[in-house]
């Protein structure tokens, strides 16, 4: 008989997760600039008379909305979907074997997302004129091409909906009422069902007012939530930190420490993210004024910033480094998550600090190489890295890094201590 085993090109957490991270890093350094470069092809060859009829400046914004809203909707939006609400449904369909296995996943992913973003914003579409396919892709007009700017960035942070909308169903509620009440993957498309509904009203209730100054003659009929967009930015980075800490590495807590179970723990955790929301913004605010540490840039983006930092780095250790150190080498509890919570916070600021000065020389940050690729900057430039480790993790099995071969069975076989169960785990 044959057993499938683990080989690992790097001996322990630490030296496979650093090597997963470099690997991440420059293999993001060449998507964006390549998917970007595509998109910015494509779209110019579709949208070339409008584009021709707007300034440098205003085709250059569209361009690159357009380069940003493809990624956000193939790759951010389809990850959460397939990985945290489905768990990986369908992954191994046609084979077991990697890189072939992540390949096809990719794939289905992104044509998931295209689907999607077809069937959302064309519905919408059918009545509000900026959300029109013929305009977002096809803008003839000076007008039309400054309502195709308008609609993209709108659309695109449907994934910032998603992000908060859906992302604590599984990791605060733990998809109840589905997980108890439907067998696998039925708990799934049922949890995903009921989160797109809800994303679809914060969508249209905090993010389309942040970018549609809609009116009724003279009078404004809507208000940018929290101000303005950075403000609101950085409130949704301070909530997903708390939102997805008790499934990434926190082992359920802090809201463990309050109930047991369902959906008196979720509402505790959202409750507890909500507050965060509110709180870290303005004392990472009070901290870094006298450091201007981004020039010219308001507060809320270096906060949000530098919150999303922390989300990178979390992420990372729980998807690259298992969320070391693991039960093994801590065996008590509140110390092995608030040693956690120390590299999490630690790391993330030490990262932050280091991103907000390097990232104008980073091709998914804001270097256009000379070949006039399109930036995602301080915000969404951190997705470009965050999006390739959570790929190579969960679609990939961080292949190459980590393989998986059939060997002759041996006696006593036992598996190696793993991580605490994170939001792909939970969802499967």
């Amino acid at each position: 008989m044959e057993q499938e085993t683990t080989k690992r090109l790097f001996k322990g957490q630490l030296a496979t997760g650093c090597a997963a991270l470099i690997l991440s890093f420059a293999v993001a350094a060449v998507i964006w600039p390549a998917w970007s470069l595509t998109v910015k092809s494509l779209y110019t060859a579709l949208a070339g008379p409008g584009l021709a009829t707007a300034d440098p400046k205003s085709a250059g914004n569209l361009v690159g909305a357009v380069a940003r809203g493809t990624f956000f909707w193939m790759v951010i939006n389809t990850w959460i979907w397939f990985t945290i609400v489905l768990g990986n449904y369908g992954k191994t369909t046609l084979t077991t074997k990697q890189p072939w296995a992540g390949i096809y996943y990719t794939l289905v992913a992104w044509c998931v997302g295209v689907a999607a973003f077809l069937a959302l914003i064309s519905f919408l579409g059918i009545w509000w004129r900026p959300f029109s396919l013929a305009i977002m892709f096809t803008p003839q007009s000076l007008e039309e091409v400054r309502l195709a700017f308008e609609a993209w960035e709108a659309s695109n942070f449907y994934a910032l909906a998603v992000i908060i909308a859906q992302i604590p169903m599984v990791s605060l509620l733990q998809k109840w009422p589905f997980a108890s009440k439907a067998e696998k993957p039925v708990d799934g498309f049922g949890a995903l069902a009921m989160g797109t509904a809800v994303t679809w009203i914060v969508w249209m209730a905090l993010i389309v007012p942040s970018f549609m100054k809609l009116a009724i003659g003279e009078h404004q009929i809507v208000t940018a939530p929290f101000g303005s967009w950075p403000a609101f930015a950085a409130f949704c980075q301070a909530f997903v930190i708390f939102a997805i800490m008790p499934v990434e590495g926190a082992e359920l807590y802090p809201m463990r420490l309050f109930a047991k179970k369902q959906p008196f723990m979720g509402l505790i955790g959202f409750a507890i993210a909500l507050a965060a929301g509110f709180i870290m913004p303005a004392a990472i605010k009070a901290v870094v004024a006298p450091l201007n540490l981004l020039p010219g840039a308001p507060l809320d983006v270096v906060a949000a910033s530098l919150e999303l930092s922390v989300i990178v780095f979390m992420l990372a250790w729980h998807h690259l480094f298992d969320d070391y150190p693991n039960a093994t080498l801590v065996p008590n509890t509140a110390a092995r998550v608030c040693s956690r919570v120390a590299i999490w916070f630690g790391g993330g600021t030490i990262y932050g600090l280091i991103w907000i000065k390097t990232f104008k020389l980073i091709p998914y940050g804001a270097n256009d190489l000379g070949l006039g690729v399109p930036p995602l900057g301080v915000l969404a430039g951190q997705f470009a890295l965050l999006m390739t480790l959570l790929f190579l993790n969960t679609f990939f099995d961080k292949w190459p890094l980590v393989r998986k071969v059939k060997e002759p069975a041996t006696a006593g076989a036992t598996a190696p201590a793993g991580a605490s169960p994170g939001l792909e785990a939970m969802a499967k």
